[in-house]
Formats: structure tokens, sequence, C-alpha cells
């Protein structure tokens, strides 16, 4: 039986994954974060108690921000398959607090990432991303679309090039919403 890991199985795309894979015969592992409310409303009606037999879904504490429990989770679970789907995805939110929009959206897929290789867990890894990526294109989108953004379209030769790129774009984006002066 195949096994998956999900960041952002509680989300509305992450928990619809949930079920997909479910429905293949998939044991799902999800990542839950610890938080003082219970944000597993998406995926309640699966979840089942961990003495059950036959359960194949299961919940665990972990968050993209801290990188020892990425790897201390892949190390005993040894997924086939990671769905990196974890954000903080709220529009408004992620104009008020930007620096925890960018460690947990991009630090943390990097953080994801290094527990993978720290880790030396093989498995296939999926990252997605966000319609914005497309611009103002008409829905349906899909990978055929030109991306808005340069750095999006060229493949980088290393993490460091990546990471040059960002405040330029972080900058052009702060500026397009904002309407500061370049």
């Amino acid at each position: 039986m195949k096994k998956a890991l999900i960041t952002g199985c509680t989300g509305q795309d992450g928990s619809y994954l949930t079920e997909f894979l479910l429905a293949k015969g998939y044991e799902v592992h999800g990542l839950k974060r610890r938080a003082s409310s219970f944000n597993t409303d998406r995926v309640d009606h699966i979840f089942r108690d961990l003495h059950e037999t036959g359960n194949r879904f299961f919940l665990h504490y972990a968050d993209l921000t801290d990188g020892s429990s990425l790897s201390s989770l892949l190390h005993s679970l040894e997924p086939d398959e990671i769905y990196n789907l974890g954000a903080q995805s709220h529009v408004k939110v992620s104009f008020e607090v930007p620096e925890f929009t960018a460690d947990v959206v991009a630090c943390g897929t990097l953080r994801l990432l290094e527990a993978m290789r720290l880790t030396g867990v093989k498995c296939r890894f999926y990252q997605a991303s966000s319609s914005e990526m497309f611009g103002s294109a008409a829905p349906p989108q899909s990978e055929r679309l030109p991306f808005i953004r340069a750095v999006l379209t060229r493949a980088p030769k290393s993490l460091g090039t990546t990471l040059r790129e960002l405040p330029r774009e972080l900058s052009n984006s702060r500026v397009e919403r904002y309407s500061l002066q370049p």
C-alpha cells in the first residue's frame, strides 16, 4: 500500500486530495499544526479513532515552521509521496503578517525539502503553488499558461540564485500592491 504525507490536509484542496488518495487505496498521513482551536472540519468525516482496525488516515502534529518536527515525522513515516499544500493562504492575512507568510510558504518548503535530504527518505515530492502565479488569467488555469514573473519561468542554477531573486520579486509585489515608488 502506498503511503502519502500531505501538508495542508485540513485545507480545502488538501482535504479533497486526502479523500482522493484514500479512494485509490493509499495510507494517508496529514500534517496538523498545534493551535488553540481544532481546524479539522474538512477531514472530520474521514478521521477515525487511531485504535480502529483498517484505519488509513492519520493526523500528526508537525509544522512547516519547525524543521525538526518535519525530519522526525519523515524519519518515522518514510512516505512514498509527499504533497506540500501547506501554506498561509489567506490573502488579507498575508499582507498583515508578511514575514510569517514568507516563513511558512517559502522557508517551510525549504525545511520540508531539507528534511527529505537529511533523513534520506526517497519519495516523490509534489509542490502545490498558487493560481496567483498566472496573474489575472481567466479560469480554468493549467500548467500551460505562462507565469507572470520571469523568475518563475526559468530553472535557477541554485537555491542561492532563487533566494537572490526573492527580494526583487517581493519588492515588485509590494510596489504593485501598495502603489509605492519603485
